[in-house]
């Protein structure tokens, strides 16, 4: 079973990994796949789902912020991030559906919402997307509130210079602002589609005692 994390950035997802890691239950390490498998990953999936990848990455390259101007140099940089993004979630895909056991996935299928799209979207349109992505069999949904995720926000980064921790801040802080502002508008459109799509299960995580989060399973999975 692929369980996925979503939900904005601070509100736990990255926390909870480090715990259920701690007690030894089954997580995707990504990082520690080697580059040669992630690529035949990804080449897999392309040639199983052609289409899919033809619609997903036309979307995502011809989705962008309005109203930002940013240099040639930025916007390239931008697009390298969003489409690598997409192809580690593709990827990822490959690894996670071999594995019969239970596992746990950051970064995965609904995150990439928040690359592929870059403007104010609508349960329709984020239903066709996620139509296209892998489907993961339960989601476990992360949310905070809004001020006290934007009060973290703000703190200095500590790597990058000149950088706060709203995700994009590093291109620019009217970029990152506005960027924000178009995630917390998808994430609700999102989570609209889960609670029609997917069931809540309280006995999933029942072995994990560490938060409380709501997990949802998708109707069509075995339970």
């Amino acid at each position: 079973m692929i369980i996925e994390f979503f939900g904005l950035s601070n509100t736990g997802k990255s926390l909870l990994k480090k715990e259920l890691e701690k007690k030894r239950h089954y997580t995707l390490k990504y990082e520690n796949i080697s580059l040669k498998l992630k690529i035949f990953n990804f080449l897999k999936y392309i040639f199983k789902h052609p289409l899919n990848i033809a619609y997903l990455f036309i979307k995502l390259n011809t989705s962008h912020l309005a109203n930002i101007q940013l240099s040639p140099k930025k916007t390239l940089k931008i697009l390298r991030m969003r489409n690598s993004y997409l192809v580690s979630v593709l990827s990822k895909s490959e690894f996670v559906k071999k594995t019969k056991q239970r596992i746990f996935v950051d970064e995965f299928s609904l995150q990439s919402l928040f690359m592929i799209v870059n403007h104010k979207s609508n349960k329709q349109e984020i239903s066709k997307i996620i139509g296209k992505l892998p489907r993961p069999d339960a989601i476990v949904l992360f949310e905070n509130k809004k001020g006290l995720r934007h009060k973290a926000y703000k703190k200095p980064h500590p790597l990058k210079k000149g950088a706060n921790h709203f995700p994009g801040s590093w291109i620019s802080h009217s970029y990152a602002r506005e960027w924000m502002k178009i995630m917390e508008h998808n994430f609700e459109e999102t989570k609209s589609i889960i609670l029609e799509d997917y069931s809540q299960n309280k006995e999933i995580l029942k072995d994990i005692n560490i938060y409380k989060r709501k997990v949802y399973v998708h109707k069509t999975s075995r339970q």
